[in-house]
């Protein structure tokens, strides 16, 4: 079949082409046709003739580029900075704890250590050779009381029963170891034996009728002068004195409102008591 052959080669040939153009080489069992790169023959059974073609292909060489190379401009756009970020300053009023303010301390000093205060009414008083302890050593500032200093009461008191004058020391001793004693501050106890007496033992006032550190008057006072202890001793003296405050600081003294008298008398107006040891009445003009 003349007409299949020549169909057949020139497909062969074609392949042939085309296999030069791609440059392999390869074996098509398909069509029982070999090539080779350079030369192909083509054997289409055994009467046809063998056709031999030269497929050169050249060697494609691309030309060198002669475009400038591409380089990406500068960036002129300015840097990018951003902002540091700040915290708005808080408006908020700082938080402050209110100060703690304790309140005064009412119990008696440890020895040779404070200052005695007043004591609440109502309160537990320490008792004679607690304060004793409790004293501060101080000197001597009035030479003249050096015998009454040394000189403690006898007996005791009918009407305060804590009254003793159980104590011996300088003057500024004996006014600490009475204001221990009956809960009242030091420094009103000092204040007031400078008013009655400039702290001499000696002191007499009143027409005859007062003695002593406190001023302790007979007609009013007289259990006070049982064994001369108001005159001789001068703890008995202020220990006396200092009773009387007390039982006025702790309102026992309700006659006040029963006689000459400004205002209600009460307990815990310590102020109010020193005025009734001057006068006998309760904040009139003679005891403020």
């Amino acid at each position: 079949m003349p007409g299949n052959r020549r169909s057949i080669t020139a497909v062969a040939v074609a392949a042939v082409l085309l296999a030069a153009a791609c440059g392999g080489s390869r074996d098509d069992a398909s069509t029982g046709a070999t090539t080779t790169s350079q030369f192909t023959t083509t054997t289409v059974g055994a009467t046809a003739p063998a056709s031999t073609v030269a497929a050169t292909a050249p060697p494609t060489t691309a030309p060198p580029s002669t475009a400038p190379p591409t380089t990406a401009p500068p960036s002129t756009a300015p840097p990018t900075t951003a902002p540091p970020t700040t915290a708005p300053p808080s408006t908020a009023p700082p938080t402050t704890a209110p100060p703690t303010t304790a309140p005064p301390t009412t119990s008696p000093s440890p020895a040779g250590t404070g200052h005695f205060v007043t004591r609440p009414v109502g309160a537990a008083l320490p008792s004679d050779s607690t304060c004793a302890a409790a004293v501060r050593p101080t000197p001597e500032v009035r030479p003249a009381n050096v015998t009454p200093n040394r000189t403690k009461g006898v007996g005791g008191n009918s009407l305060y029963p804590r009254v003793t004058g159980n104590f011996a020391g300088t003057t500024d001793e004996i006014l600490q170891w009475a204001a221990c004693k009956w809960g009242i501050d030091e420094d009103i106890v000092r204040a007031q034996i400078a008013k009655e007496s400039w702290w001499h033992m000696s002191t007499v006032g009143d027409n005859g009728e007062s003695f002593g550190l406190g001023q302790v008057r007979v007609p009013y006072h007289g259990t006070a002068f049982v064994n001369d202890n108001a005159k001789l001793s001068s703890a008995y003296n202020v220990d006396y004195t200092y009773a009387v405050w007390r039982e006025c600081f702790e309102g026992r003294l309700t006659w006040l409102n029963d006689v000459e008298h400004t205002g209600t008398y009460g307990a815990g107006d310590a102020a109010g008591c020193l005025g009734v040891w001057f006068a006998g009445r309760w904040r009139t003009g003679g005891a403020t």
